[in-house]
């Protein structure tokens, strides 16, 4: 027997046949989704998301039902779907046990989003001790099977001063930072494209690189990160650039920078 045909099986056994709503369920919650991801979440231009479904379904067993029948029919995206869901506990109960089964199970199939879910509750833990060692091997991987993303959460990582329960021991490691900034830039990941022209434009921890860091903030900042584009026009106006300047500033404020709009104010202010 294959593993996935093991994996499938011992799923029928796993899987309950109705779930235990959460206990204070808010309908249409939209400012909370929890740790880690769904791997069904809304693309640019698109509108379907699990979130989304999940908030307006009037019958939480009719769509876990749902993707219960498609997790047993082979779906590694239904898979790690409900890890995400019992991990968070949002919809219905919480099973942080369940949950890493699912998610492991989904990840040893190539999910990136559940190899990253999986860092996620190691990182926060959730049913398990905390053990930042095990949620950075799990970040490398999610990275590895093509989720951009988690070079950002390892970034966070090595930035932190933190004690792992592995090895009692996690330094900060700033350099380290950086190059999973600057990796996940590359593979163009909007959030980590600011980090890495951040730390250019100012030289900490890497060398001054004014050049690199204004190219790197200014695709963070077309893609929409708002600190990118408060940066570009901080940095224009101390470099005496007003064309530059003025055109970051009110781009940082159609993406709703108070910073921006303050700095607007004083220009009007002066004489």
């Amino acid at each position: 027997m294959s593993a996935a045909s093991n994996i499938y099986s011992l799923l029928g056994r796993l899987l309950p046949e109705r779930v235990v709503p959460a206990p204070s369920r808010v309908h249409r919650r939209r400012l909370y989704t929890g740790v880690g991801m769904p791997a069904q979440r809304a693309a640019l231009g698109e509108s379907f998301s699990l979130v989304s479904l999940l908030d307006e379904a009037p019958d939480l067993q009719a769509v876990y039902a749902d993707l219960r029948d498609q997790a047993l029919n082979g779906s590694v995206v239904a898979l790690n779907d409900l890890g995400w869901i019992w991990l968070n506990g949002r919809y219905w109960r919480a099973d942080p046990v369940l949950a890493g089964h699912l998610l492991r199970m989904a990840a040893v199939q190539g999910s990136a989003a559940a190899w990253f879910n999986l860092g996620q509750q190691y990182y926060f833990g959730k049913g398990v001790e905390i053990a930042y060692a095990s949620a950075a091997e799990y970040y490398r991987n999610a990275f590895e099977a093509g989720l951009d993303e988690a070079a950002a959460a390892l970034g966070d990582l090595y930035e932190e001063e933190v004690c792992d329960s592995d090895t009692n021991l996690w330094s900060v490691d700033l350099q380290r930072a950086y190059e999973w900034f600057l990796r996940g830039a590359q593979r163009g990941d909007a959030r980590c494209r600011f980090e890495a022209g951040y730390r250019l434009l100012h030289g900490h921890p890497v060398p001054l690189d004014s050049r690199a860091g204004v190219y790197w903030l200014e695709l963070a900042a077309v893609a929409g990160v708002t600190q990118a584009a408060e940066e570009l026009a901080l940095h224009f106006n101390d470099d005496g650039n007003e064309l530059r300047y003025l055109f970051w500033r009110d781009q940082a404020i159609s993406l709703g920078s108070p910073l921006a709009l303050t700095m607007k104010l004083e220009d009007q202010l002066r004489p």
